[in-house]
C-alpha cells in the first residue's frame, strides 16, 4: 500500500474492477528463456565468475556429440565452449578468452556421472565439491573417466 511504482498487475486500489490483458506477459517468457541459457552457463555474480555446464543433463554427455556453446551472450561477452565425448571421458574446448571475467570460468560437474579425472597441459586440475575452477581460454581440458 502506499507504493505506486509496481507492475501494471498490482493496483493502487485492490478492489478496482479492472481486465489485465493477456497474462503473463513477455517478462515472464523472459525468465524461461534465461532459465533455458542458465542450463549451459550463469554468471555468479559474487565471485564475479561464469560457471558452465550447471544443468547438463547426464545423457547428453554420453551422446556422441556431446555438448556445443556457440555465442551465448553473457556480461563478459559471448561465450563459446564445447564438451564431447573422448576415449574413456571427455575434453572441454574452451576456444576463445573472455576479457573482464576477474573471477574465471567454474566447470560444475552434472549429478549422477562420476568425477573425471581433470587435467590441463599435463597439469592435474583440482575439484572443489563438483565444480572444477578452469585454465583461461583458449584453453583444452582433458576429463577423464576414472
Amino acid at each position: 500500500h502506499g507504493w505506486n511504482q509496481w507492475a501494471e498487475v498490482v493496483l493502487p486500489d485492490a478492489r478496482e474492477p479492472r481486465f489485465l490483458g493477456d497474462m503473463p506477459h513477455a517478462w515472464v517468457s523472459s525468465d524461461y528463456i534465461r532459465s533455458a541459457l542458465d542450463l549451459f552457463a550463469f554468471d555468479r555474480e559474487a565471485q564475479g565468475s561464469l560457471v558452465i555446464g550447471a544443468g547438463l543433463k547426464p545423457r547428453w554427455l554420453r551422446d556422441a556429440g556431446g555438448v556445443q556453446v556457440q555465442g551465448l551472450s553473457t556480461p563478459y561477452g559471448p561465450l563459446h565452449y564445447r564438451l564431447q565425448p573422448a576415449g574413456r571421458g571427455w575434453v572441454l574446448d574452451l576456444p576463445r578468452a573472455l576479457p573482464g571475467l576477474p573471477g574465471g570460468l567454474v566447470l560444475h560437474w552434472p549429478e549422477g556421472v562420476d568425477l573425471p579425472r581433470a587435467s590441463h597441459q599435463g597439469r592435474t586440475l583440482p575439484w572443489v565439491g563438483r565444480e572444477l575452477a578452469l585454465p583461461a581460454p583458449p584453453a583444452l581440458v582433458e576429463l577423464a573417466a576414472e
